[in-house]
């Protein structure tokens, strides 16, 4: 198997063109509010395993993903997201990935929803495998842009091991992000993350521009807010009710 390495000069370009779009004091902002939802990691667990409305509030809404689902798409998948977030809360990880990879009609939203729960678990060891971070049915995603061989990840994998993958690619990430003594004022726990997340932020204000006039480019959201969108910290999951 090949082995998994970051492509330090393309991350270097990205971050280059990332860092003059945000002040220290939005990148901090944005650590702030990282670390205030992680401190809610456990009453937001036990909300979402308790009854009725405020469950069903926990359990959809802080997630993008998920947050305007239909009632009766809600209603469809609470036993399961019940079941699974009992194992996220006790730390029983390979159960939780085993149901992951048996998931019959998994929506497209499963995975980013599930590991944004196995994230707030233990946010040191796992990461929250959002769609921009890597999408497999379409092999396309953050991760992908600062791997120097992209096709080390295979998108044909069970959950589970394309999950290892990407924990692996953080790993290896933060080592090289440490390395460099880059994003230094951002805590380790979150720099792979926030790093991934101003690679695809750039990735995307560089598509618009080649697509769209300078009409369209000039009403896109400030670098800042898009980061904030990709992270989920936007909203901070709306209400409860």
């Amino acid at each position: 198997m090949q082995r998994l390495m970051i492509d330090a000069e393309t991350l270097n370009e990205f971050l280059g063109k990332a860092e003059p779009l945000l002040s220290e004091e939005q990148i901090m902002r944005i650590v702030f509010r990282l670390e205030q939802r992680s401190k809610l990691a456990p009453d937001l667990l036990g909300r979402a395993l308790s009854e009725g409305d405020v469950a069903d509030a926990a359990i959809w809404n802080w997630v993008p993903a998920t947050r305007r689902l239909s009632q009766d798409e809600r209603a469809r998948f609470t036993e399961f997201a019940r079941t699974f977030l009992a194992k996220a809360r006790n730390h029983s990880t390979e159960e939780a990935l085993e149901l992951l990879d048996h998931w019959d009609e998994r929506p497209k939203w499963g995975l980013e929803w599930a590991t944004f729960w196995l994230h707030l678990s233990d946010p040191s060891r796992f990461p929250w495998w959002t769609r921009w971070m890597y999408t497999p049915e379409t092999h396309t995603g953050a991760v992908l842009l600062v791997l120097d061989d992209p096709d080390v990840i295979q998108p044909g994998q069970p959950p589970s091991f394309l999950f290892s993958q990407i924990q692996l690619t953080q790993q290896v990430l933060s080592a090289v992000l440490e390395a460099t003594h880059r994003m230094d004022r951002v805590p380790d726990i979150y720099r792979p993350i926030l790093c991934l997340s101003w690679v695809y932020a750039v990735y995307m204000f560089t598509m618009a521009s080649w697509r769209m006039t300078s009409e369209f480019t000039q009403v896109l959201p400030p670098f800042p807010k898009v980061v904030e969108g990709l992270l989920g910290i936007k909203h901070m999951g709306g209400s409860f009710t």
